[in-house]
């Protein structure tokens, strides 16, 4: 295993309260819960929450985040690093080498729900260490093979109001222009009202939403830990 190095990210917590963030904001400007792109799951398993991103084009991040650290799985079907793309099907070399067995287990026992032999990166950091950590993916011929897909799909997580404007704007069709100030409130930790809801989507159901909202507006209010 090996430091990573090809792009930066955020600590841990930092990126389970943008990922819930995002879930939040895809509710409110989408009442189509399978036509979201993000998406949060705080009762994943005992213990462990999900954050989600998957875009409808057969890619996907999955990130575990649990007592003993954090995991990111992403699939990029597009990536050299693809199992399918393999003569036999295989994760690719070293994907998972040195990943801690605590956090190994609780991709690998997930089932078909977290696809893990759907595969083209492998990122985690340990609670208490201090950096992100991957497998040896042997030596591509170019950075972007080498990525594995992460530039593509760490993307998704918009770490500005801006970024999510004019991310949604393009992906939600039928969808209002976002205004910036009811979307960068959120982004600043302000609370979730009818007011705001009606602000950034007027056409939604303020009461379906807050019913889907549920737990996620907890978790951002009290912003308690794993």
């Amino acid at each position: 295993m090996k430091p990573w190095t090809l792009m930066k990210l955020p600590e841990p917590e930092t990126l389970r309260r943008q990922m819930i963030l995002l879930a939040v904001l895809d509710i409110i400007c989408c009442g189509e819960e399978w036509l979201r792109v993000h998406r949060y799951d705080p009762d994943f398993r005992p213990g462990v929450q999900l954050g989600i991103v998957e875009n409808g084009a057969g890619d996907h991040l999955y990130v575990l985040f649990t007592a003993d650290g954090c995991v990111l799985k992403g699939f990029d079907h597009e990536s050299p690093l693809s199992p399918h793309a393999r003569d036999e099907y295989e994760v690719w070399p070293g994907m998972y080498e040195g990943l801690p067995d605590n956090l190994q287990s609780v991709l690998h026992s997930s089932g078909d729900t977290l696809e893990a032999e759907e595969v083209t990166f492998c990122l985690w950091q340990e609670n208490g260490k201090p950096v992100w950590m991957c497998g040896e993916w042997g030596e591509l011929d170019n950075k972007e093979a080498e990525s594995g897909g992460t530039d593509f799909l760490l993307g998704y997580l918009n770490e500005t109001p801006e970024d999510y404007i004019e991310w949604a704007n393009d992906y939600f069709s039928g969808l209002q222009p976002l205004p910036l100030e009811p979307v960068r409130h959120l982004f600043n930790g302000g609370p979730v009202t009818e007011g705001l809801i009606a602000a950034i989507n007027p056409v939604r159901d303020e009461l379906q939403a807050f019913n889907e909202l549920g737990k996620l507006l907890e978790l951002l209010n009290q912003n308690t830990q794993i």
